[in-house]
């Protein structure tokens, strides 16, 4: 009736039907659309939140691996040095070792390739004698360290003894010669230095099993290679199902790990019937435009701010907070500190190993800048490998000097990136407020000096690429 009144006076209702129509479907759209957006932030909030747990795990396990294989390197130089050691020599060695690692099963010393050493002995006497190049299963392992020259690590395996276990082998090279003249003579292979690691107690203290922290994990790799090994923990069919994936650096290998939320992506977001049915109002879809241009806000806030590599302040920002700090403690009456960081040797890295290495060496830096000062302090990227690091109340020598060697250690020595060793060294420059500047300008110019004055006073580091960079 009603349809049959409005056709008679307006001559035509299918317009007004049709328009009704676009603008249900339009809102529907919105709706539709908001609820997809809403998943997918959902979903991306639960990646970034998987991939920091999974971050964590393998640095972890990293760290155990290289503890773990870390206790080996006075045994091998050891060794190197003193070709003919004998069974109580390696006793108390191998046993001092075996004291401190937790994960370690037993160590061993091949001489030319057959076992001549075993610690403990008791259960393992029958290796004794055991030749490599005879063994089919453990030869292609040896034979691939002796061709690296450096560790490989093999597994997991089942070991004699009962139980499940990764075996190291490093190869020792020793030199014959008058002493300062080893420069001179070639390396000479003596034998393989093993160390068999516990499986079990090294993925514990890693905190690796096949569910933990609320994730399903699995790892791929075994004997070190990568993606193309076989499983080493864990269901294979997790790999298929978009997880995340993160790279276990071994000494000339990887393994490959795995993590999915408990019941996969997206298994724990709510219910979203009630966004979806609120979506079709029109209060709903401005808001959620307001929300998206204040998210489009804070985003380029941010890339405005930070630094897009190691997610540090950057210059602006840094400047931005140095002249809060100034203000501030002219206030007070009171100082702080302004650490000026430069890396040594950084274009060496960039030219030689590739810029791959020399973001992973920044991103390291970052990491380990950060881990040596309070939550307060303000750690910036202001340049290439320049860093600034202002810390807030400090003034008194003690405490300057304390964060000084703090920083010096642990921006020090070797590094792993990207299967290469590189070693880590900086420069580091103190400017103090107000008594060596009073403005930005000033303190900054004033710890940039310092900085090169370090740098090259009695420490300038050149970077020795001659003894190889291979893990």
């Amino acid at each position: 009736m009603l349809a049959n009144l409005v056709r008679k006076r307006d001559g035509a209702i299918y317009p007004y039907m049709l328009g009704g129509l676009l603008a249900a479907l339009l809102v529907g759209g919105a709706t539709e659309l908001i609820t997809s957006l809403i998943s997918t932030s959902q979903i991306e909030r639960q990646r970034s939140e998987t991939l920091e747990k999974l971050a964590t795990i393998r640095a972890r396990l990293e760290g155990e691996i290289n503890s773990t294989l870390h206790l080996t390197r006075g045994l091998i130089a050891y060794v190197a040095t003193h070709p003919n050691v004998d069974d109580k020599e390696f006793g108390q060695l191998a046993s001092e070792i075996f004291s401190v690692g937790r994960n370690i099963r037993n160590i061993g010393l091949a001489k030319n390739n057959i076992i001549t050493h075993v610690y403990p002995l008791a259960g393992n006497e029958a290796a004794l004698g055991l030749e490599y190049e005879k063994k089919h299963d453990q030869w292609p392992t040896v034979k691939k360290a002796i061709e690296l020259k450096g560790t490989v690590v093999a597994g997991p395996v089942n070991l004699v003894q009962g139980g499940i276990g990764f075996i190291a082998r490093t190869p020792i090279y020793t030199r014959t010669g008058v002493s300062g003249l080893l420069h001179i003579h070639k390396p000479k292979l003596w034998g393989i230095a093993s160390i068999v690691i516990d499986l079990p107690p090294l993925f514990s203290a890693a905190g690796i099993s096949e569910k933990a922290d609320g994730l399903d994990l699995a790892m791929r790799g075994k004997d070190g290679l990568g993606e193309n090994g076989e499983m080493i923990l864990g269901n294979p069919e997790l790999f298929n199902t978009d997880p995340v994936v993160q790279s276990v650096t071994l000494p000339n290998g990887s393994w490959q790990i795995a993590a999915l939320p408990d019941g996969g992506w997206g298994a724990s977001l709510e219910s979203l019937w009630l966004p979806r049915l609120s979506g079709w109002s029109i209060s709903i879809l401005v808001g959620t435009l307001v929300m998206a241009l204040l998210w489009t806000r804070a985003i380029n806030r941010r890339l405005a701010l930070y630094d897009h590599l190691t997610d540090l302040p950057n210059r602006r920002l840094a400047e931005d907070r140095l002249e809060q700090m100034i203000t501030r403690n002219q206030r007070d009456k009171t100082s702080f500190a302004l650490f000026y960081i430069d890396l040594d040797g950084f274009k060496q890295i960039n030219d030689h190993y590739g810029h791959k290495v020399g973001d992973s060496l920044l991103i390291e830096t970052a990491k380990r800048m950060l881990a040596s000062v309070r939550t307060m302090d303000t750690v910036a990227r202001i340049g290439g490998d320049e860093f600034v690091i202002l810390a807030d109340g400090i003034g008194k020598e003690d405490d300057i000097t304390r964060i000084n060697q703090t920083l010096q250690k642990n921006l020090s020595g070797s590094v792993f990136l990207e299967g290469k060793e590189v070693e880590m060294h900086a420069s580091i420059g103190i400017a103090i407020f107000p008594q060596n500047g009073a403005t930005v300008d000033e303190l900054l110019m004033d710890g940039d000096r310092k900085m090169y004055a370090e740098k090259h006073k009695d420490k300038v580091h050149q970077v020795d690429f001659s003894k190889g960079s291979q893990i």
